[in-house]
């Protein structure tokens, strides 16, 4: 294994991560495991990436929340492994399912909530506004509902827009 290809993705990985709000420890474990064939434990993937080993039981549990890595045991070893989705369009819709879950469907209610006060004491507020910016979130709600609904359907329907 070429580990400058690995360490180059890793690091882009934790990058990435941590522009969209991911932890950049949980990133780059989700990487290593990603950009490697082999099961990892604990210890291994400490030492592969140089975070401590209580950093590293933390990411994975956080990536096991998300669907995206699974736990697995080899014969004849007690330690835990894990082993990334080797599916990357399921790990995409985990991904998409949980993130839509912890912050898109908060902010929907948040808004609904805050749209409820506003009519009750309309003045100085954008009220229109605020409830053109409720019916666009409730439709995006939608469209990530249906679409996260049935993996094979979102695939098919961004084949739909690909081939267009």
């Amino acid at each position: 294994m070429d580990t400058s290809i690995v360490d180059d993705f890793v690091d882009s990985w934790g990058s990435m991560g941590s522009l969209w709000g991911v932890n950049t420890s949980v990133a780059r474990v989700h990487g290593l495991l990603i950009a490697t064939e082999s099961s990892w434990c604990l210890d291994d993937i400490a030492q592969r990436l140089g975070i401590s080993k209580s950093n590293v039981s933390t990411s994975l549990k956080e990536l096991r929340s998300w669907g995206v890595i699974k736990k697995t045991f080899l014969s004849g070893d007690r330690r835990e492994f894990y082993v990334c989705e080797p599916d990357v369009w399921k790990m995409l819709f985990s991904i998409m399912r949980e993130r839509k879950k912890r912050e898109f469907d908060p902010l929907v209610s948040n808004i609904q909530a805050i749209l409820e006060n506003a009519k009750e004491s309309p003045d100085g507020i954008a009220l229109e506004r605020l409830k053109q910016m409720e019916q666009m979130l409730e439709t995006f709600h939608a469209l990530a509902t249906k679409l996260l609904s049935s993996e094979n359907q979102a695939r098919a329907i961004i084949s739909f827009f690909m081939n267009k």
